[in-house]
């Protein structure tokens, strides 16, 4: 088995992989592949005859995924995924019976590697229409095996002031978010047409969309964007919810914790998929303070410089997926009741924390400190500890919320705090 890889006179490069034939010989190759567009063959000796034993080009003129064998998707579970996301990469439909056949093989995921699996699914995250792919792993259990605990969201209905049911509502947020990045990259133009929120929000993020575009193509570990972790964060960003439901006084239903909670079922999903434990954090983080820009929103009131800092101290750089994430939130939240001062809002909050982050981080997010630690020890005589990290923590929030603005006022903040110190 060897690659080798073609480069054009653009510089683009193409893989020529050469394997040795599964059978006795090309049409029984073929015949072992896994999908009928993917089992056409050209002889290098006559460019102009297709071999096609399992007419793979009339599936592809008619936009149809149809198995090679009946046994095709057992003979590789994976193939499931394969099939989903060629479906949803090409538009294209399933051919009758097919459903069948994927349910029973994705049962038998477990007995493949999980880092196939995971790649699988990383490119339908990343894919055209990653809430369609999601939909259609539901629709063929794929999360039975694949992320078990996110089965559990079926369980759970409609409450107010969300219209869906957390299922759905959960890929309604992939839908919104995966759609809002689209809108919002740079170049994007907004078609004519659009929903009214989207006008609002592009707007309002417009200045940010190079930079949204940059981070978003970024990569926490090789291979795998930061879009796609932060599409598995919506994803999983409501998975603890099932475990934390319970009705009260007040007739409605609350999931105090499902954050806390999900943070850790999102981590260990990640970690089943093999990602790395750099990934893994950053998923987790997601869900951990997925819930913490809501109140702000809810107040009806700006952020204030604290409330940005605090919120970037725990969410990190993941804070500017969380922002967007949000938005999606809102919108799947409410759906077609969405009022328009709530968005209006949310959109304010969203844009406030993106402006924080990109254009004044050295300001309200990571100020640099008048004092330092040596400072502390030689005008106030403290002794190397936690003390000192303390009182240096309570001075950068008080440097980035603005209420100290000078090496004068940083003293007096840190003597303030010391009874009896001079």
């Amino acid at each position: 088995t060897a690659r080798v890889l073609y480069h054009d006179s653009d510089g683009k490069s193409s893989p020529i992989d050469f394997v040795q034939f599964t059978g006795d010989g090309l049409l029984a190759d073929l015949a072992n592949r896994d999908f009928t567009i993917n089992a056409m063959a050209f002889s290098l000796n006559d460019l102009s005859q297709v071999i096609d034993p399992l007419r793979g080009k009339v599936d592809l003129e008619v936009g149809l995924i149809r198995v090679c064998s009946p046994h095709a998707l057992l003979d590789d579970p994976v193939r499931v995924l394969r099939g989903v996301r060629l479906a949803v990469q090409f538009r294209f439909a399933y051919a009758p019976a097919l459903e069948r056949l994927m349910v029973e093989a994705a049962a038998h995921l477990p007995a493949t590697s999980y880092e196939r699996q995971r790649d699988e699914f990383f490119r339908i995250l990343e894919g055209p229409d990653p809430a369609l792919g999601m939909a259609d792993c539901r629709r063929f259990d794929v999360f039975k095996t694949l992320i078990p605990p996110l089965m559990d969201l079926e369980a759970v209905p409609a409450s107010p002031p969300h219209v869906l049911s957390l299922f759905d509502h959960t890929l309604q947020v992939v839908a919104h978010f995966d759609f809002m990045l689209t809108a919002l990259s740079d170049g994007a133009e907004i078609p004519e047409g659009s929903p009214w929120w989207l006008d609002q929000a592009s707007v309002a993020l417009k200045p940010y969309a190079e930079r949204i575009k940059t981070y978003f193509e970024g990569e926490v570990t090789p291979g795998r964007s930061k879009r796609g972790l932060a599409l598995m964060g919506a994803l999983l960003h409501d998975i603890g919810k099932p475990l934390t439901m319970e009705a009260g006084e007040d007739g409605q239903l609350h999931y105090y914790g499902h954050d806390r909670i999900g943070a850790d079922l999102a981590w260990e999903a990640a970690k089943r998929l093999k990602l790395s434990n750099d990934e893994s954090d950053w998923i987790r983080a997601m869900v951990r303070y997925h819930m913490r820009i809501l109140p702000l929103i809810n107040r009806g009131e700006p952020p204030t410089r604290r409330e940005i800092y605090r919120f970037y101290q725990k969410a990190g750089e993941v804070g500017v997926a969380i922002g967007l994430h949000t938005l999606a939130d809102t919108l799947a939240t409410y759906e077609g009741t969405l009022p328009e001062a709530k968005w209006e809002q949310a959109v304010l909050v969203a844009s406030t924390m993106l402006s924080a982050w990109w254009e004044h981080k050295e300001a309200v997010i990571s100020p640099t400190l008048f004092l330092d630690g040596d400072d502390l020890q030689s005008i106030f005589g403290l002794a190397p500890g936690k003390k000192i990290g303390q009182l240096l923590g309570k001075l950068a929030e008080a440097q980035a919320s603005g209420e100290v603005t000078s090496e004068d006022e940083a003293l007096a903040f840190i003597r303030d705090r010391l009874p009896g110190k001079q």
